[in-house]
């Protein structure tokens, strides 16, 4: 199996290759839409609070793009650490082959 395209490294079972790196984008953008969708329900949540609570309904209002905003920078700081891990691992790798290159 060919072990550079993304199947080859899915079932890769030795895990020479991550698949990682290929995906995190999609990983971001799913990041971006559930923090659309969690600003969105507080947003419907505070309008529908109006009946209860005018001030909390203003606050939760308020605060939904502030809400969106913090789980996304959440989600980007996340995935940027997981990229820097594997990018450390792949680096790390070269010069373990590289030195075993240079002792031989």
């Amino acid at each position: 199996m060919d072990t550079h395209s993304f199947f080859g490294k899915l079932f890769d079972f030795s895990f020479k290759e991550f698949i990682t790196l290929q995906i995190i984008k999609y990983l971001y953008i799913l990041g971006i839409v559930f923090s659309a969708f969690t600003a969105i329900a507080f947003l419907i949540g505070g309008f529908a609070s109006f009946q209860y609570s005018v001030g909390k309904a203003l606050v939760t209002i308020l605060f939904s793009p502030v809400i969106f905003i913090l789980m996304t920078l959440s989600a980007r700081l996340a995935l940027e650490a997981l990229v820097a891990t594997f990018r450390i691992a792949e680096n790390t790798t070269k010069l373990v082959e590289q030195g075993e290159q240079k002792s031989l």
